[in-house]
């Protein structure tokens, strides 16, 4: 050291070092208050840095080295399925199970077994005799225990008339009376314009009266003769 310790100090030395300890020192009453609240606290379990426990829904969990391993689900398998969501095995399993129907080729309809176990899942295809191309099956079901024929693509045109050149249609389809009535109907005989006098309409170029409309002279003889009426 580069000083002498056996020297005397100043008492302003002394008074400087004592106001140094009150300012940045605790007292020793200080001291024992802040151990007594730190007691309390440890008495609460306010030891800290220390997990004395971890639950998980309610559940506690293991403490080791003061860390918790919370296993947290990475899929839906992992999971409690209260909802009733279906694995792809199980869908699969489903499918596979259901009442779908799915085609048989036989020879015939006899060959068909209403009777059999799974009859009424198929649709049974029956070759046909001369079919056409795009039509050379039947198609049978059973339904209710018995066969019956549900598909086929022949159209009945038996009773449609057949086009004939020059005609728009091919048969008269109204009487000879309904014929006569209209080939008697005038030219313009529904053009209707607006006639030349109040009141009424032309008709195929005759002015036909609608309503009798009163002249300016009788509704001043019709006023007159009432307001006269009054004032007498």
């Amino acid at each position: 050291m580069a000083y002498n310790v056996e020297k005397l100090t100043k008492l302003k030395a002394l008074k400087q070092l004592a106001e140094r300890i009150e300012a940045d020192f605790a007292t020793k009453k200080e001291l024992g208050e802040l151990s007594g609240r730190v007691d309390d606290l440890v008495t609460l379990g306010g030891e800290p840095n220390v997990i004395t426990a971890v639950k998980v829904n309610g559940a506690a969990q293991t403490v080791t080295d003061k860390a918790v391993d919370i296993a947290v689900p990475v899929k839906v398998s992992d999971l409690t399925n209260d909802s009733g969501y279906q694995t792809e095995a199980q869908v699969s399993a489903a499918v596979a199970a259901a009442d779908h129907l799915r085609r048989r080729k036989v020879e015939s309809a006899a060959a068909i077994d209403p009777a059999a176990a799974d009859a009424e899942r198929f649709i049974y295809m029956v070759p046909k005799d001369g079919g056409d191309s795009g039509d050379k099956f039947d198609e049978y079901m059973v339904i209710d225990g018995a066969v019956e024929k549900v598909g086929d693509w022949a159209v009945d045109l038996s009773g449609y008339v057949l086009k004939e050149e020059g005609k728009g249609l091919s048969a008269n389809d109204y009487t000879a009376g309904e014929k006569a009535k209209l080939a008697g109907v005038a030219e313009g005989a529904t053009k209707v314009e607006a006639g030349a006098v109040s009141g009424s309409v032309r008709i195929n170029g005759v002015e036909t009266a609608v309503v009798d409309i009163a002249s300016d002279e009788e509704v001043t003889e019709m006023l007159a003769e009432v307001f006269s009426s009054q004032a007498g």
